[in-house]
């Protein structure tokens, strides 16, 4: 399995000089006026404007994005999102890993029922950040960016996270089944785990066997059955995962030689001993390979 040369970087806000601000800034029903421009209207960057605009603000606009999130527009609908979860889940910049949950902060407001679903419906392969009819690229990762705020709420969105794994979109299937493992969610192992299994097989999917490793760590001892049902079938890669997934669960390396020592069961990455135990790092270019793997 190669390791892709492109990196998804985490989403962090972009400043740039939006000629809406100055509306906002005088109270004239400027946030109003922001938050519509972040429908799909045809005007182009306006929406992007209108999201620096209200980053801008002196307090984040919660309620009246909240309220978007209720639009009958798929665009204005996910920007809300990412923007109510910019604001309710500022980045820790002390926590170096991007890759560790932790990185997204402790909560700044009340996450709401509206705001998971929305996010969940982000997780399908969509127009965001790239739309490959029209070759344009937007600065918001409604999909990588909910799977790792997902997995802050795995335990209140399960229901919505279950539901996602009878998606008929792949990419939703598996970061629903991502997000429950990495929230350490072990009642939905049954359900989850068998999406995630297959992805440790050696394919053509950047990063998905390290991602589906961790995240079937997390689920705990809950897993261990559906591993065991999935080995005697497995190719050499996959065998060699499940076998380093168990050993971690059932004798976790109590010293750094024990954990460098798991490198013999690890075919995927150099650059940790253990995938399964050390989190991965933040790189979800991925997600292209598996939304483009479904017209395959």
């Amino acid at each position: 399995m190669n390791l892709p040369l492109n990196v998804v970087l985490p989403f962090v806000p972009v400043v740039m000089l939006g000629a809406l601000a100055p509306a906002a800034a005088r109270g004239d029903g400027g946030v109003e006026r922001l938050v519509a421009a972040l429908r799909d209207d045809g005007v182009q960057w306006n929406a992007t404007d209108a999201m620096d605009a209200l980053r801008r603000l002196p307090e984040p606009p919660i309620a009246a994005l909240q309220e978007a999130l209720d639009s009958d527009d798929w665009q204005q609908r996910q920007i809300a999102a990412s923007l109510l979860w910019e604001f309710l889940h500022p980045p820790d910049w002390r926590t170096p890993d991007e890759g560790d949950p932790r990185w997204w902060g402790e909560p700044q407001g009340r996450v709401t029922r509206r705001l998971l679903e929305v996010t969940v419906e982000g997780l399908r392969s969509d127009a965001l950040p790239r739309d490959p009819a029209s070759r344009r690229y937007t600065y918001v990762f409604n999909a990588a960016d909910g799977f790792r705020c997902l997995s802050l709420h795995a335990h209140e969105a399960r229901d919505l996270l279950e539901a996602g794994l009878s998606s008929g979109d792949e990419q939703q299937r598996f970061l629903c089944a991502l997000a429950l493992g990495f929230g350490g969610v072990g009642e939905s192992a049954g359900v989850a785990a068998p999406i995630l299994i297959p992805h440790l097989r050696d394919n053509d999917i950047h990063e998905d066997a390290k991602w589906s490793t961790a995240a079937l760590y997390r689920f705990g001892p809950d897993v261990i059955p559906e591993l065991l049902c999935a080995r005697p079938d497995a190719d050499e890669q996959q065998a060699q995962l499940i076998d380093l997934i168990i050993l971690d669960l059932t004798e976790p390396p109590a010293c750094r030689a024990e954990l460098e020592g798991r490198r013999a069961l690890n075919p995927i990455t150099g650059v940790v001993f253990d995938p399964a135990i050390q989190p991965p790092h933040n790189t979800m270019s991925w997600l292209w390979d598996l939304s483009d793997s479904e017209g395959d």
